[in-house]
């Protein structure tokens, strides 16, 4: 009775052993896997790539900038600045300013030649030009100054000019302003004297009308024979 019952249990034992090693060599199986290429995923499947982050959108285009109202500036990189209508490219303000005095023409100057004034051989006339109008009138520049015989034909040639053009001369009713005629005295040169003249023709400075004057000088020589600007005085 005492072997059949060791028997009995030693038969009970026997199958839970070989389930315990069964496991433990298929733990040991699983385990020696862990070092090589990893398994597909369930199923069969590789698994899918990660995905590449999402593009950011496009930014929307810059809204052109409001037109601003007409005559003002554009915006700083808008484009070129509008001139202000009426105004030429590059042109200087037209006319004089408003209620400035207009130029002296041959209408508004009684012409006055003084006496010789002689220096180190060379002779100098002051030509004054007085405003007789009724209102102020301004001169600036040369004028333009010959001479003439008693009938009228020129003798040599036109005043040629003399130091810088100065400045604007305003004059008022009776005022006046001043120009020097020079030459040279008779016997400096061996250039001829001119023919004393009878008359003397002006232009006052931007004039196309002419004032005369009747003169018995300058008699010019050494064919020297020059004209200043108009100064005031």
């Amino acid at each position: 009775m005492q072997r059949s019952a060791f028997g009995g249990a030693r038969r009970a034992v026997l199958p839970v052993a070989v389930a315990a090693f069964t496991a433990f060599g298929a733990a040991a199986c699983g385990g020696g896997s862990s070092g090589g290429t990893a398994s597909p995923a369930a199923g069969g499947q590789d698994s899918a790539p990660a995905s590449a982050p999402a593009s950011a959108p496009a930014s929307a285009p810059a809204s052109a900038p409001e037109p601003g109202p007409a005559g003002t500036a554009a915006a700083p990189g808008s484009g070129p600045t509008t001139a202000p209508a009426g105004a030429p490219a590059g042109a200087a303000p037209a006319g004089a300013p408003a209620g400035a005095p207009a130029r002296c023409t041959a209408a508004h100057l009684k012409p006055q030649l003084g006496p010789a004034d002689g220096a180190a051989g060379n002779l100098y006339y002051t030509l004054r030009l007085v405003n007789v109008g009724a209102s102020s009138c301004t001169l600036y520049g040369y004028p333009g100054v010959s001479l003439l015989g008693g009938d009228g034909a020129p003798i040599g040639v036109p005043a040629t000019h003399e130091g810088t053009s100065g400045a604007t001369v305003h004059l008022p009713s009776g005022g006046s302003a001043t120009v020097v005629l020079h030459t040279a005295n008779e016997g400096v040169s061996d250039t001829p004297c001119w023919a004393v003249p009878s008359l003397l023709k002006i232009y006052p400075p931007g004039s196309t009308a002419s004032l005369t004057l009747a003169t018995g000088g300058p008699k010019v020589c050494g064919g020297l024979f020059t004209v200043t600007a108009v100064r005031a005085g």
